[in-house]
């Protein structure tokens, strides 16, 4: 047909060609259109990895977008996955069950915990550390994350009465990896162990509160600040971690130049944090504002989970983060499938980072032992009834 058309066109002339006119006038506006998509949806991770043996724990992977996908490439390329949910109930079994046929891999695990409680943290954890021989862990995809909607000032709190949104993208994450460092630290020094953290462009909105970097006692009038602070303090935390791994270990003087860690900034996507955004949480606002007068703008500007997976994937596939290709020791920063460079000052602070990395390990420790006690004095109540 295409030849039909341009044999016409040079032959007979454009006027032979049906529909000329309109084609001629809407022509432009159509490949300006593509241009953009093509623009938006990003770049595709072209490196490709077998993942056979390998074990890795994965967080917010049900989230039937941008996680899920991460989770089946990984799956389909032979990996072990221990995901870490919030519950599993009915629709985590039959997301498992699904996953498992599509991948057609077996060796993926759904685990219980609430990255927003402090407790199951320490409790999976403890059970993954209490294991000699060490377990095997290839590394951590860390994608798990909360936006509660902009223009509510009602304050959502989590088990440890923290505000959700600290609770969830900073505290519980940052806790998890840092009680998992003698893991890391044991794996043999021949092992590529990849620490994958996702962050946020929202984290340009945070600011760090060295005093109270659980924002205890902050006042919840903004409550998108609280999102973009608890990804601004996560990514400034995992520069800490990554020098804390590279310290050499007092018995077998190892580099722990195996171990990287990369924030990955995976674009804007028509994600479920996108959705509540624009809907500030309201099925209605949902259904008219973003369904349906919103998503054909925001499908040609903005990317799929698909495509928005394809920068974590980068992380995970690429050489340029085994110990061989190294150019430096510091944390590499993942955007559209390339290497970058942070832009806020408080990314090249070292004092800072690390103020901020021990005095949050400070108080949750402290805020742990406030909570330990109040489940206790619940226990004695309970028993006395």
């Amino acid at each position: 047909m295409p030849v039909n058309i341009l044999a016409t066109a040079l032959i007979e002339g454009t006027d032979q060609i049906p529909y000329w006119n309109e084609i001629r006038k809407y022509a432009p506006y159509v490949a300006g259109a593509l241009a953009i998509k093509v623009w938006s949806r990003g770049t595709t991770n072209k490196w490709q990895r077998k993942l056979n043996g390998k074990v890795y724990i994965v967080t917010g992977a049900t989230t039937q977008g941008m996680g899920t996908a991460v989770a089946l490439e990984m799956a389909q390329q032979g990996a072990q996955l221990v995901i870490l949910v919030r519950r599993i109930d009915e629709w985590t079994t039959e997301w498992l069950e699904d996953l498992r046929v599509k991948s057609n891999n077996e060796l993926i695990f759904l685990e219980q915990c609430d990255l927003s409680d402090l407790y199951q943290v320490r409790k999976f954890a403890t059970k993954w550390l209490d294991n000699k021989p060490a377990r095997r862990l290839d590394g951590v995809v860390a994608m798990a994350g909360d936006l509660e909607p902009a223009w509510k000032s009602v304050r959502k709190t989590s088990a440890d009465g923290l505000e959700l949104q600290i609770a969830t993208n900073f505290a519980g994450t940052f806790h998890l990896l840092d009680l998992l460092k003698p893991s890391f630290k044991a794996q043999p020094p021949d092992r590529d162990v990849r620490i994958i953290v996702t962050t946020c462009m929202l984290q340009a909105l945070g600011e760090v509160k060295i005093d109270d970097p659980l924002w205890k006692d902050a006042q919840y009038n903004r409550p998108l600040k609280f999102f973009g602070s608890s990804k601004l303090q996560l990514s400034l935390c995992m520069l800490e971690l990554q020098r804390r791994l590279l310290t050499k270990d007092e018995k077998d003087e190892r580099s722990g130049k195996n171990v990287t860690v990369a924030l990955v900034q995976p674009g804007i996507m028509r994600s479920t944090s996108l959705r509540r955004l624009l809907s500030n949480g309201s099925v209605l606002a949902l259904i008219f504002i973003y369904t349906t007068l919103l998503y054909p703008l925001l499908w040609l500007l903005t990317k799929s989970g698909n495509r928005g997976a394809q920068s974590v994937l980068y992380a995970l596939m690429s050489p340029e983060l085994e110990e061989v290709n190294w150019k430096d020791e510091k944390v590499k920063y993942v955007v559209n499938c390339s290497m970058s460079k942070f832009s806020r000052k408080e990314f090249d602070d070292t004092e800072l980072q690390t103020k901020l990395y021990d005095t949050t390990t400070s108080k949750i420790l402290e805020l742990e032992r406030s909570m330990a006690i109040k489940r206790n004095m619940g226990k004695k109540k309970t028993e006395k009834k």
